[in-house]
C-alpha cells in the first residue's frame, strides 16, 4: 500500500504533458449536497484515450471508465459505481454524476497512457476531491490565512531561509498554494525556490506551505502567498509577505496622537501577517522541509534508475536476439 502511494505521488509530480497531450484538473475540491448534479472537469489538449479513476480514503485507485477520441465510453465492470457516471456531451472528457450520494465521496483523477519513452506510463491529473454532504449543511468555509517571515534568530545561520504560509479552519480541507514575487506591483512566479507543504490535523486542520529561498532574496524581496479554496468568494485569498524595514518606535505618543490600542483577541478570517516567525519552531520546519525535499529527490532518483536499467536490459536482450 505504501509503495502504491509513493508511486501515485511520483506520477502526480511528473509533468502531464507529452507529445502535445496535457491534463488540467483546475477544480481541486467540490462540495455538493446529496441528490445534486456534479460535473468533474478535465481539460485535455491533444488526442488520447482518457481514463477516469476513483480513489476513496484508505483504498487504492479504481478505474470507473475510459473515453475514446471519438467520445465512446467504456465502463469498468470491476467498479460497481461506474454506471452512476456519464460523460458530459458538451465537454468530451468531463465526468457527470447526476445523483450525488455520500458513497461517491472520493478523489477523482483523469489520466492517459504515455508511450513516448518506449514503455507505457500512466500520466495522472492533479485530482478533484468530491465531498458530499447532507442537504443545506456543511457549506464551504474559507480558510484563515497567516504568514510568517524568516525568524531573526535564524538570520546569518544559513544561506537559505524559510517563509511560511498557514491555511486553517477551512472546509473542505483541500487547498492549493501559489507563491509569487511582488516587484513594484508586478507579480512573477517564484522560479528559484523550493516549496514544501505539510498538513497537521491537531488541534485543528492546518495546511502549511513553506518557501525556501536564498537568504538575500528573503531579506530584500517581497513575496505574495495565495491560497486557492472553494470557500473564498472569488476562489482565491492573498497574503502579502512584506519585509519590515524598521521597527516601530516604543516612545510614548504625543497627546494629539491616537493612543496605542491592543490588537483584537479574536483571530480574523481575513489575511494577516506576522513580522517575525519566532512564535513557531522555524528551525524545525526548515530542517523538516529539507528532509522532505531530499526524500522526494531520492525516490525520484530510484524510480528513474530502475527505469533506465530496465530499458538497458531490454535493449541488450534485443541485440542478443539479432
Amino acid at each position: 500500500m505504501m509503495f502504491l502511494y509513493i508511486y501515485i505521488v511520483l506520477l502526480l509530480e511528473m509533468p502531464a504533458a507529452v507529445l502535445g497531450v496535457t491534463l488540467d484538473q483546475d477544480q481541486k475540491a467540490l462540495v455538493k449536497a446529496e441528490g445534486k448534479t456534479v460535473y468533474l472537469p478535465c481539460k485535455v489538449t491533444g488526442q488520447s484515450y482518457i481514463h477516469w479513476y476513483q480513489m476513496k480514503v484508505g483504498e487504492a485507485p479504481l478505474r470507473l471508465l475510459y473515453i475514446s477520441q471519438r467520445g465512446d465510453v467504456t465502463r469498468d465492470t470491476n467498479n460497481d459505481q461506474a454506471n452512476d457516471f456519464t460523460v458530459d456531451k458538451t465537454k468530451l472528457y468531463d465526468l457527470k454524476l447526476s445523483n450525488a450520494q455520500k458513497k461517491h465521496a472520493a478523489v477523482y483523477f483523469c489520466s492517459y497512457w504515455d508511450t513516448s519513452m518506449g514503455n507505457l506510463i500512466k500520466r495522472f491529473g492533479s485530482g478533484t476531491r468530491l465531498v458530499v454532504t447532507d442537504q443545506g449543511k456543511d457549506k464551504p468555509k474559507p480558510p484563515t490565512l497567516t504568514g510568517y517571515l524568516p525568524s531573526k534568530k535564524d538570520e546569518g545561520k544559513s544561506a537559505k531561509q524559510t517563509l511560511v504560509c498557514h491555511a486553517s479552519g477551512m472546509f473542505p480541507e483541500l487547498v492549493k498554494f501559489e507563491w509569487k514575487i511582488n516587484n513594484a506591483g508586478t507579480l512573477t512566479d517564484v522560479s528559484d525556490g523550493d516549496v514544501v507543504e505539510q498538513k497537521n490535523e491537531s488541534p485543528v486542520v492546518t495546511v502549511t506551505s513553506m518557501l525556501i529561498v536564498d537568504k538575500n532574496k528573503a531579506q530584500n524581496d517581497n513575496y505574495q502567498c495565495t491560497v486557492i479554496h472553494e470557500g473564498n468568494p472569488d476562489g482565491t485569498q492573498t497574503l502579502e509577505m512584506k519585509k519590515e524595514k524598521s521597527k516601530p518606535s516604543m516612545e510614548p505618543k504625543a497627546a494629539d496622537q491616537d493612543p496605542v490600542t491592543c490588537p483584537p483577541t479574536e483571530v480574523p478570517t481575513t489575511d494577516q501577517i506576522s513580522g517575525d516567525s519566532e512564535q513557531i519552531p522555524s528551525m524545525f520546519l526548515f530542517v523538516y522541509a529539507y528532509g522532505v525535499l531530499l526524500m522526494k529527490n531520492g525516490l525520484f532518483f530510484c524510480v528513474v534508475s530502475i527505469f533506465l536499467l530496465k530499458r538497458k536490459a531490454e535493449r541488450k536482450d534485443k541485440s542478443s536476439e539479432t
